[in-house]
């Protein structure tokens, strides 16, 4: 089964759509609210909803304000034909039809069978549980929006068309049972059931084969109740009889009384035939020779045509050839002054020409001059650009030698170095604040410090713990700073007094004021030296060496002239002022010397113009001469072979005059004799003796079977008697009990038959994988798209309780049953699902069947929603129909191969 087109008329928001599916791939794009879900339902609904539904349905299809019923039309392919439903909603208003390609059109509930009929399933009752069965119905191929991550194997065994799927999966799998007992028990209970049943399908239970015994008791006890009947109907017969045989006589009656007035009927009519064929041999003998009177006159009538308009013409020509001689003679005489003109201007043009050449060349060796002198005082500028360059490059040499001897210097360097040295400063400043200063004031002992003695007067700084001894009985530890905080200034003091000395040795430099100083002199020769640069420019001395060389090739090429080079010497600008007004006034004169010679040449151009008009209106008027010559000669030829004919034109007018004379009276016979053919009307004639004949034929053939009826009546009322009519009854109703018998056994063992075998069709549930494998299989190769590791699905089945346990498993990992995957996850393997489904029924479909995807796909990731896509390209290249209604257009662009249908809010 195939879409091909939908029409939707007032349904929704739908005023009238019309769609074209591609039989392969259909994307279906739009925005929020632009009617796709609307446009899926209403295609759904037109195979599955009866068209007399009314309630909320109905009012749910409607348009919003009520316009009209909704009307769908679908046009789709299946049973090798093309079918076209028609369904208009509106509860007990409510019609449908169904035409296939033939041009057979099936209305109402016959239309409705139909359709179910092709379609595998019929449309769901108008109950109260309509709305939840119809979404349901072919679940597994109508992907409704905010579905996609559903099991549809959790729906109904309905509602995914179970039974056929099952069916399928049965014929592709050739189950059987184990041991070779079972085997020969199943195969024997099989055998005996295929012997009494059909297979049977989907949607249809196994039927009594015609060849089976029980359909052959089954037809005996037919048989055998017709045979009962036929004697009871011949005994009802033999009463019948007597009244046939007075019905014929009667009929026979009426029919002697009748026939005769239709014979002499026709016998009249007869006679009016032959007249109206004698007049019909008149006509074929008049036809024949009017026709040849009107082709005898057709020749004297175009020879007196021809004559005529032949004496015109030679009038028209002679009176025309008089003038045109007069005007070729005329040019002719003109045709001599034109050729002096032209003579005369072509050596004119060619002293301008010359002309011409000597003011282009004078132009041009004054040109040559002018770009020479320019060179030369290029050369120069150049020569005084590359002295400036080497002089600049000297300086530039000095500042290089004068920076290579100042250390590397910057800002950023000094400023650092100043840094290192205030914090020199800050920690000896902290080491002074830290120690201890004595003074002796007045002393009668002697004082001693460490061993030395102190001077009055003068006072000791210390900066760590030393031992102060008055006398000889007094000594004192004296402890600056409370002891370990001297020691840590002074050694901070240390390590900052050796980072700058580090530091200044690696600039090569004594004092922080030496480092600034080599700092602002390198900053000062680093700015001359941009200077200096800036003022060379961008171009070399190499390049500006180059130029000069150019130069020089140049000024080689070109002629030379001393009293140039001369003057260059002296006053360049000034020569080439000179040179330059020299060019303009010989561009000037070169200019007027090519205005004249143009203007000359346009001079010849007139002329020779002028003498090959003059020379083609000689030759146009000699020719028209010549040929009204010839059709002179042409008309007067023509004259003279009429008049041969003829004779003269008085003889070829009486001639003519006889002629239309005979013609008129044939005209007039002619005329008479089909105006009475009319009036008799031969057709009707006919028609009405076919209508007699046929009255009689039917009259005598009637008279025939009453007769033949009266005769068999009276020789069955006349019968010998040896049929015992009674008797034979007697014996037929006893053959048919026997028979009712013998049914019954066999009816017995038929349905013990299908009890063993409906019992080992449960017990090879068991085995139900080889049910599942063409699914699982076909679901790997689909997410193979989707996935670089395609997962393996997993699917039990079981006789009563269909499919079950849908799981899947990546590599070596556990099983993960389908509702604890991911959203993303589970609507890319129920879409796998759904596509092997549908690939595994199209098999019952003419190998094709149509999936919907409405949105469908929102919560995959934009890398998995490419492999999506690539599921349902594949999809479609094994025969399925796939229709994707998507809001995001940019996505579905990557579809290949896909026929685009937009739809606008």
């Amino acid at each position: 089964m195939r879409l091909l087109t939908a029409r939707l008329r007032d349904y929704r928001l739908h005023r009238d759509l019309a769609v074209t599916f591609d039989p392969r791939l259909t994307v279906i794009s739009g925005p929020n609210q632009s009617g796709k879900s609307t446009l899926a339902e209403a295609l759904h609904r037109a195979l599955f909803l009866p068209v007399k539904t009314g309630g909320v349905l109905l009012e749910s299809m409607r348009t919003d304000p009520f316009m009209a019923d909704p009307d769908v039309e679908l046009v789709f392919e299946c049973a090798d034909q093309a079918w076209t439903l028609r369904k208009r909603f509106a509860s007990t208003r409510g019609s449908v039809s169904l035409q296939d390609s033939r041009g057979r059109s099936l209305q109402g509930d016959a239309a409705e069978e139909q359709l179910a009929e092709l379609i595998g399933t019929a449309a769901v009752p108008r109950n109260r549980g309509a709305a939840e069965q119809l979404k349901e119905r072919w679940g597994h191929l109508w992907v409704w929006q905010g579905s996609s991550s559903t099991n549809p194997l959790e729906l109904s065994t309905d509602a995914y068309d179970h039974d056929r799927l099952v069916e399928r999966l049965q014929t592709g799998a050739g189950l059987g049972v184990q041991s070779d007992l079972d085997l020969a028990v199943s195969e024997d209970i099989q055998k005996r059931w295929v012997e009494v049943y059909t297979s049977g399908g989907a949607t249809r239970a196994p039927q009594v084969k015609r060849s089976s015994a029980l359909n052959q008791a089954r037809e005996a006890v037919i048989e055998a109740q017709d045979d009962l009947t036929g004697i009871q109907d011949l005994i009802e017969q033999q009463q019948s009889e007597q009244r046939a045989y007075e019905d014929a006589a009667e009929s026979l009656a009426r029919i002697a009384s009748e026939l005769p007035q239709r014979q002499q009927e026709r016998e009249a009519l007869q006679k009016r035939l032959a007249r109206s064929r004698e007049l019909q041999g008149l006509i074929t003998q008049e036809e024949p020779v009017l026709a040849g009177l009107i082709a005898e006159l057709r020749q004297p009538l175009e020879d007196r045509e021809q004559l005529q308009s032949q004496l015109k013409r030679v009038c028209a020509l002679d009176s025309r050839l008089g003038p045109q001689t007069l005007e070729l003679e005329e040019l002719k005489r003109k045709q001599p002054e034109l050729e002096s003109t032209r003579e005369q201007v072509r050596r004119q043009l060619e002293t301008l020409q010359q002309t011409c050449v000597a003011c282009q060349q004078a132009a041009q060796r004054i040109e040559q001059r002018l770009n020479r002198v320019r060179l030369l005082h290029q050369q120069d500028d150049l020569s005084a650009q590359l002295a400036a360059s080497e002089q600049l490059q000297g300086r530039l040499d000095l500042l290089e030698k004068d920076l290579a001897l100042l250390p590397a210097l910057d800002a950023k360097a000094v400023d650092q170095l100043r840094d290192t040295e205030q914090r020199v400063r800050m920690a000896q400043t902290r080491a002074e604040s830290v120690a201890a200063g004595i003074e002796v004031l007045r002393a009668g002992q002697p004082v001693l410090l460490d061993g030395q003695p102190l001077d009055t007067g003068r006072r000791q700084m210390l900066s760590e713990a030393a031992v102060l001894q008055v006398g000889d009985d007094v000594e004192v530890r004296v402890l600056p700073g409370g002891g370990s905080s001297n020691e840590e200034a002074q050694q901070e003091l240390e390590a900052a007094r050796n980072a700058l000395a580090s530091d200044l040795e690696s600039w090569t430099v004594a004092t922080v004021e030496e480092a600034a100083t080599a700092e602002r002199r390198r900053s000062d020769l680093l700015a001359e030296r941009g200077r200096l640069l800036e003022q060379r420019g961008s171009e070399d001395q190499a390049a500006i060496r180059q130029r000069l060389d150019s130069l020089q090739q140049r000024l080689e090429s070109l002629p030379g002239e001393p009293q140039d080079d001369e003057a260059v010497a002296q006053d360049a600008e000034a020569h080439l002022a000179r040179l330059t007004q020299e060019l303009e006034a010989a561009r000037d004169e070169r200019d007027q010397a090519i205005e004249a010679e143009q203007k000359q040449q346009r001079g010849r151009q007139e002329a020779e113009a002028d003498l090959d008009s003059l020379k083609g209106s000689i030759e146009t008027l000699d020719r028209a001469l010549q040929d009204g010559r010839g059709q002179l000669l042409e008309a007067r030829t023509r004259i003279d072979e009429v008049l041969k004919r003829c004779g003269s034109p008085e003889v070829l007018e009486a001639r003519i005059n006889e002629l239309n004379e005979r013609k008129e009276q044939s005209e007039t016979r002619l005329t008479g004799y089909t105006a009475e053919l009319r009036g008799l009307d031969p057709a009707s004639l006919k028609e009405q003796d076919q209508q007699l004949l046929q009255a009689i034929e039917g009259l005598q053939q009637q008279e025939r079977q009453a007769s033949d009826a009266r005769i068999r009546a009276e020789s069955r009322l006349h019968g010998d008697g040896r049929v015992d009519l009674q008797a034979e009854l007697e014996q037929k109703q006893a053959e048919l009990e026997s028979r009712v018998v013998e049914q019954e056994r066999l009816e017995k063992e038929a349905g013990m038959l299908s009890l063993l075998r409906r019992l080992l069709e449960e017990e090879q549930n068991a085995m139900a994988s080889q049910y599942t494998a063409p699914i699982t299989d076909r679901i790997g190769t689909y997410l193979g798209h989707v996935f670089s590791e395609a997962p393996r699905a997993d699917l039990d089945y079981d006789a009563r309780g269909g499919f079950q346990q849908l799981e899947w498993r990546r590599g070596n990992e556990a099983a993960f049953a389908f509702e604890v995957l991911s959203t993303g996850a589970r609507e890319q393997f129920a879409a796998a699902l759904r596509l092997a489904m549908a690939e595994v029924l199209a098999e019952a479909y003419d190998g094709c069947l149509p999936i919907v995807f409405d949105d469908a796909f929102a919560y995959s990731d934009p890398e998995r929603q490419v492999g999506v896509y690539r599921m349902l390209e594949q999809a479609a290249q094994q025969g399925l129909q796939v229709i994707l209604l998507s809001c995001d257009p940019e996505r579905t662009e990557a579809i290949k191969g896909a026929g685009l249908v937009r739809l606008c809010p």
